[in-house]
């Protein structure tokens, strides 16, 4: 939704900065525009739905480091796993990120594909 058409449907005359918050809000929602908008008429300076966006917004940063993290670990796992020929930390590594990627991200570190990895491959393409 844009500032204009909530300015329409409210008419509220928020700050860009103000705006960007009731966007985040919006966005976090599965209300459409005009269900929206009548309800923030009523709510929209609630400490309530400020303190849940603020948790919202921590919670999403905190997920999204943990996902980096767990990228980290899992690039970590596949690169030993061919240093030490060691099955156990391929299937860790699937077991944090999924097989797909693994093997993608095998190709994209340029190791080589174990035959575990050629089976998915194929698999996969014959299910094309």
């Amino acid at each position: 939704m844009t500032q204009k058409e909530f300015e329409d449907r409210t008419g509220l005359k928020p700050t860009n900065g103000e705006f960007d918050y009731i966007h985040d809000v919006y966005m976090q929602t599965s209300m459409d525009k005009d269900e929206f908008c009548k309800d923030f008429k009523k709510h929209g300076d609630s400490k309530i739905i400020r303190d849940i966006h603020a948790r919202s917004v921590n919670f999403e940063f905190q997920s999204k480091q943990q996902i980096e993290r767990i990228e980290e670990l899992a690039n970590l796992l596949i690169s030993k796993s061919r240093t030490h020929n060691d099955t156990d930390f391929r299937r860790i590594a699937i077991m944090l990120i999924g097989e797909y990627k693994v093997i993608m991200k095998t190709l994209e570190m340029d190791l080589p594909l174990w035959n575990e990895d050629k089976n998915f491959i194929k698999q996969n393409l014959k299910d094309q």
